[in-house]
């Protein structure tokens, strides 16, 4: 029954959305897949409905760009909002990450994350991602190639495996450089630097 009410729920919204007990697939208007979510279990609530065992896949014009694992979900009536909670767990574009919370909100937001690749781990304070290949991080500290970087402020692009951001502090290969915006070029090791200083650093 409650599979029956919440696929009416989204019919009623106007979203094509194709509802298979334990599997939930939202489309875009090009009728690719946006998102979807696989439950081992789910149940109705007074505030929506809440899933446990929740694997949820994000795309963007058909590609898979996030996968993400948590023991539990819970969302609105109409399925547009959801949050997951527990040991979140997640893959992006060879990356491997962990975070505090998940949401989605019509993009993605995660807080307190933590990521690992062969070239690259960061902790951030703050990601979100709405479509495309760039996610944006708040409060960035990140190890690749020997360099040590803090940002306030950055964007990765997953594609490119591009690190940018303003006010960057940069340390390794015995400097510390500080400039008003960085480029850190993940992959080849390189950086591009604007508005750049040198320290001294021993």
């Amino acid at each position: 029954m409650p599979l029956l009410i919440l696929l009416a729920a989204f019919l009623a919204l106007g979203q094509e959305v194709e509802f298979q007990a334990p599997w939930l697939t939202v489309y875009d208007a090009a009728g690719r897949p946006r998102w979807e979510v696989t439950l081992a279990r789910l149940a109705r609530t007074e505030e929506g409905w809440e899933g446990e065992e929740v694997e949820v896949r994000l795309y963007w014009e058909g590609e898979r760009k996030f996968l993400l694992f948590a023991p539990r979900i819970q969302a609105d009536k109409l399925g547009r909002n959801w949050t997951l909670s527990g040991g979140i767990t997640g893959k992006a574009a060879g990356l491997e990450f962990s975070c505090e919370s998940a949401t989605w909100e019509g993009s993605l937001r995660l807080t307190g994350l933590s990521a690992q690749g062969e070239e690259l781990s960061l902790v951030a304070e703050g990601a979100a991602w709405s479509g495309g290949n760039t996610v944006s991080l708040l409060g960035v500290r990140a190890q690749t190639k020997g360099w040590e970087v803090e940002l306030g402020e950055a964007d990765y692009d997953l594609e490119e495996g591009v690190l940018s951001g303003r006010s960057a502090r940069i340390v390794g290969h015995g400097f510390e450089l500080l400039a008003e915006r960085a480029c850190i070029l993940v992959r080849e090791g390189g950086l591009e630097l604007e508005g750049a200083s040198v320290l001294p650093h021993p």
